[in-house]
């Protein structure tokens, strides 16, 4: 199993999400950690265009992570809004 470690930017995102948006997020942040890549057919997982990582959807949210495979990390490095992330 992956652990998942967030940049301060995307604590403070989550952070400012309603009680209701918080729980959907953990939830898929769990789902994550067991399986990171797009093959994973219960998230819905992409790998970006034009730059290394990976994007991770929750409803209206974004989040931009990359995979450390060697330490079995999952570094989330950008949590916003669809029309602020990219």
């Amino acid at each position: 199993m992956y652990k998942i470690i967030p940049h301060k930017r995307v604590i403070k995102f989550i952070n400012s999400r309603t009680p209701k948006e918080k729980q959907k997020i953990k939830e898929r942040f769990e789902q994550l950690k067991l399986n990171p890549y797009p093959l994973n057919q219960q998230l819905d997982l992409k790998k970006l265009q034009n730059r290394y990582g990976f994007r991770l959807r929750i409803a209206d949210f974004r989040f931009i992570y990359d995979v450390i495979d060697e330490d079995l990390i999952i570094y989330i490095e950008n949590g916003a809004s669809r029309g602020d992330i990219y």
